[in-house]
């Protein structure tokens, strides 16, 4: 099965060919569990949907394809049955315009030629050959199922004309057998010319002449030979000559070429001069959509402006034509290609820069360009393009948003309009109209959206809460039902069976405030709150936990036992040493001995999915503890960056202009802002828990807990986040604990420091 996709793939001219851009390599795992709360490349309602015009939300980084099907529709144009299902194609990557299948092809011929009695058993057939010796790993179909039902028919005319036992209908099966034999590309069998007194069987064998010329690539002489039938009107495959014949340049061109080019461009050239005549040519209507089609294959390649200019007035027709498959496919890859014309391709453009991280004068100059469009143009594409271009300081802020309000709830535009106006009610301070807005939409258009879009609406409504209740309540986000494609490691809607309760988890905004914007005394109240669900309240219980024992506030770490009995007893349980220590020193050590315990504990709550594994367990790519860096997501990406650094590295903020909630309290803005200085200069836990542990175990050698809090220590340094300090801090442990304790079991645990 995966050889027959490589080679479906990799068909050349045995249907229409296209021109596919390098598919990206993954390479194979680990395929980490993450949480998607909207898509970013494609949209989050079935494709289906899309393709209908319920659009919901589109983004600046969906996939061009999908932005061009949202330009013909926010433009007032529709695509029927048949257009929509061909855009789910180009999404899927499913681009091989449909013919019958190859090997049901050749299974159909082979019947047929059964009925034809006293003919030797018909040879093996393949239909795909290499691309070239040096190429011995790529195929392409040289003889395509058309090519086999094309005989089944031409058998079923002569056997009416010949008779099913006669000497001249065997010799056309012998000869179109002769043909078939060139499918494979290694032999190079061709018929020989008849003498026969039958004008249509001498016909019939020059054209299985020309066609074993062209599966056996000899292209020249196809193309001579074609040429010579067109010119035969007596020949009943006259028609088809010159047709034929720019065919046999095409495949030439494609498969015989310098290596530094994609293609032969003379010979290119000429099979679009010849198509261009078959074109000119009234005599040869019944050809014209056939040469239209490959003429497009032709001059996508050989004239790529002109080409694109053509589909940039193609997408705003209202009639598309029959191939619009292709159409789209070849407008999607040049605009891939950076190409550019009419008002289409422009406005894709300039759509997918408003999502781009430019510097300030680009994206200043990008939101111009779109507004002059827009107010040039009046156009529903280009209010979505200057509203989500534009940031608050705008000078036409206010124009936009009047624009916006006009939109009608009826229009395909109207969800993304209003998110793109909404962000910049949220974002210049337009607070109290944005949340009431934002709450009758959540309750109104919400229920009816895709779950992405639901949560993308509900991120700005977290923006503007007004409490922490308030905060709580939005918090908590379903994410969507999300795949990878390990084809192309892409993110795609899950299937079916996938479709069950999900928890609610935190997304980034939400695990930004908690962790950067809340001191730990409504950190507290969070973690009691009935407004959020009991895995989330346990979640941030831990981490106030570690954060209090990190930042030496040990009184509000037991403050937190009663919600922690409630939430996680096991852990409660485990702490029993640390509410019996009487002094700080004692109940400091009891908790960084419950921290070296637990793997799975950290200062910070985590954005999307919860650890998988229990706090207790080891993660084998490192996701234990916490890096320098207290971010708001797994370690994984972060520990394999900062182990074997040749310098410590520093805690530096990724976003210090993230803003404060509006509802804190200056008291408790500065409360934060004193806890996360302290947190952000504790530095990654490895090197912070031994260095807790060996200042401990130098002043009590006579604890019990000692050795295996030192064995414990040596191990994180081997499982957690590590830089530059943590292989000597390592040795230390390990050193003390053997010198100190040489008979303890913890000891000979110890075989190794990191």
């Amino acid at each position: 099965m995966a050889l027959r996709s490589l080679r479906r793939v990799l068909v050349l001219l045995g249907a229409l060919t296209l021109l596919v851009t390098p598919s990206v390599i993954y390479s194979c795992g680990p395929f980490f569990e993450s949480a998607i709360f909207a898509f970013e490349h494609r949209p989050d309602n079935p494709a289906e949907d899309f393709a209908a015009g319920r659009l919901a939300i589109v983004r600046p980084d969906f996939r061009l394809a999908y932005l061009v099907v949202a330009y013909r529709y926010l433009s007032g144009l529709k695509l029927n049955a048949e257009q929509q299902k061909a855009a789910l194609d180009v999404w899927n990557r499913n681009v091989v315009p449909e013919h019958p299948g190859e090997d049901d092809a050749i299974a159909s011929w082979s019947n047929a030629r059964k009925k034809v009695p006293n003919l030797p058993p018909a040879p093996e057939i393949s239909p795909y050959a290499v691309v070239s010796k040096d190429q011995p790993y790529f195929q392409y179909v040289n003889c395509p199922g058309e090519a086999f039902q094309n005989a089944i028919r031409t058998l079923g005319d002569r056997t009416t004309k010949f008779g099913a036992e006669s000497a001249d209908l065997h010799e056309w099966v012998s000869g179109q057998d002769q043909v078939f034999a060139n499918c494979g590309g290694e032999a190079r069998v061709i018929p020989a010319v008849l003498s026969s007194g039958d004008a249509l069987l001498r016909a019939d064998r020059l054209y299985q002449i020309a066609a074993a010329h062209f599966y056996a690539r000899d292209f020249d002489k196809a193309a001579a030979e074609f040429d010579a039938i067109a010119q035969d009107r007596a020949s009943p495959w006259a028609g088809l000559g010159s047709y034929l014949a720019a065919r046999a340049l095409i495949r030439k061109a494609n498969l015989v070429h310098k290596q530094n080019e994609q293609f032969d461009p003379a010979v290119m050239s000429e099979a679009q001069r010849r198509l261009e005549a078959i074109l000119a040519d009234p005599q040869a209507r019944s050809l014209h959509d056939s040469a239209l089609k490959m003429l497009n294959f032709v001059r996508f390649r050989t004239q790529p402006e002109q080409r694109l200019a053509e589909l940039d007035r193609m997408i705003m027709q209202p009639e598309l034509g029959t191939n619009f498959k292709q159409d789209l496919w070849d407008y999607v890859v040049l605009l891939s290609h950076g190409q550019q014309d009419g008002d289409p391709s422009t406005w894709v453009q300039s759509f997918q820069g408003a999502g781009k991280n430019y510097s300030g004068l680009i994206r200043e100059q990008s939101a111009k360009d779109a507004i002059a469009k827009w107010q040039a143009t009046k156009s529903l594409p280009w209010l979505i393009a200057a509203l989500a271009a534009s940031d608050s300081h705008n000078p036409n802020l206010q124009s936009l948003l009047a624009a916006a309000r006009a939109i009608a709830e009826s229009s395909p535009g109207y969800p993304t309009v209003r998110y793109f106006a909404l962000r910049l009610m949220v974002a210049s301070g337009q607070s109290d109209p944005a949340r009431k807005e934002l709450d009758s939409l959540l309750k109104s258009i919400g229920p009816g959206l895709p779950l992405g879009s639901h949560n993308l609406l509900n991120e700005e409504r977290l923006k503007v809460t007004s409490s922490l209740e308030d905060f709580l309540q939005h918090a908590p986000e379903v994410p969507v039902p999300a795949d990878v494609d390990f084809n192309t490691g892409e993110e795609v809607p899950a299937g079916a069976q996938e479709n069950q309760t999900r928890a609610s988890l935190f997304n980034h905004f939400a695990a930004e405030v908690l962790v950067k914007r809340l001191p730990l005394a409504v950190l507290i109240q969070a973690a009691e709150s009935p407004a959020l669900p009991k895995s989330l309240r346990r979640e941030i219980a831990r981490t106030t936990w570690v954060r209090s024992v990190l930042v030496a506030d040990l009184s509000t770490a037991a403050r937190l036992q009663s919600a922690l009995k409630e939430l996680d007893t096991p852990l409660w349980n485990s702490m029993e040493p640390f509410r019996l220590a009487t002094d700080t020193v004692e109940k400091h050590f009891a908790a960084v001995f419950i921290i070296l315990n637990n793997p799975g504990m950290k200062p910070s709550v985590r954005e999307g999915s919860l650890r998988a594994g229990t706090l207790g367990e080891l993660d084998n790519y490192r996701d234990n503890w916490w890096c320098t860096d207290m971010n708001v997501g797994s370690n994984w990406s972060q520990s394999y960056a900062e182990n074997n650094q040749g310098v410590n590295p520093r805690f530096v903020d990724r976003d210090p202009d993230f803003p404060f909630p509006a509802w804190l309290a200056d008291d408790q803005k500065e409360a934060a802002r004193s806890e996360w200085t302290k947190l952000t200069a504790i530095g990654n836990a490895p090197n912070y828990l031994t260095n807790q542990v060996l200042a401990y175990a130098r002043q009590h050698r006579q604890d019990p807990r000692v050795p295996q809090a030192l064995h414990l220590a040596v191990r994180s340094t081997r499982f957690g986040c590590t830089n530059a300090e943590t292989s000597k801090l390592s040795k230390a442990a390990f050193d003390f604990l053997h010198s100190h304790y040489p008979e303890s079991d913890w000891t000979a645990k110890t075989k190794y420091y990191y």
